[in-house]
């Protein structure tokens, strides 16, 4: 059994301990090579970013989509001078702010960026300044793109780089694990006398996991 099988739910029952690490284990294997350091290092990076961040985000874009227009995007643009995070970490969470406030343009900061940085940042201010005025980021195409509203149906998102385009359906397999399978994984009941699935307890699991998660992200970064 994997370290993050044997260290994973203490709180809960050995069942329901071994349903949630299983899926979780299932899910974010690099299958087939799934003793490559670096491609588990990959995936765990992805399941901490689904649970916090994509996934949460998928499903409240899902229900405010069905009373109200919602534009998603992906900011994928990694800046490449003088950025000081290791090229594995990709596009970290909170890189977009910087462009989305023209940071580039600053005196004293604009030697900091190229400029790649400064197209994807007049990029983005043209879009939340069409949003602002009017509610579409693109009432006509801004660098020939259109972007296209989001729906739990087609679930259009723009890609955001030096190259922008549209995409659809972000990661469709981890989102459906989470906001579809992971719900019901929740509900599970096993025939025990004492010890049943709770929200309550399936909150202190989660937790606990991500510390086991950090712990092994950690031990392979350094």
């Amino acid at each position: 059994m994997s370290l993050l099988n044997q260290q994973i739910i203490v709180s809960l029952s050995e069942e329901t301990a071994d349903l949630f690490a299983d899926a979780f284990e299932f899910v974010y294997t690099p299958w087939p090579d799934s003793s490559n350091k670096y491609a588990l290092r990959s995936q765990l990076v992805d399941f901490i970013g689904d649970y916090l961040y994509f996934a949460p985000g998928h499903e409240v874009a899902n229900i405010h989509s069905t009373v109200a227009p919602v534009y998603m995007y992906e900011f994928a643009h990694r800046r490449t001078k003088g950025n000081k995070n290791k090229e594995w970490m990709g596009v970290v969470h909170g890189a977009n702010v910087p462009y989305e406030f023209g940071i580039q343009f600053y005196p004293g900061l604009s030697s900091d960026f190229d400029a790649g940085d400064r197209n994807v940042s007049l990029f983005l201010m043209e879009l939340y300044v069409n949003f602002a005025k009017s509610g579409d980021p693109t009432p006509q195409p801004v660098s020939g793109v259109t972007w296209e509203r989001y729906n739990s149906s087609h679930r259009a998102y723009l890609r955001v780089d030096v190259h922008p385009k549209m995409a659809a359906a972000f990661a469709p397999r981890r989102m459906a694990f989470w906001n579809d399978y992971y719900p019901k994984l929740a509900q599970v009941q096993f025939d025990t006398r004492d010890k049943v699935v709770s929200d309550a307890n399936v909150d202190v699991a989660m937790a606990m996991l991500f510390k086991v998660v950090l712990m092994i992200v950690f031990a392979m970064l350094y």
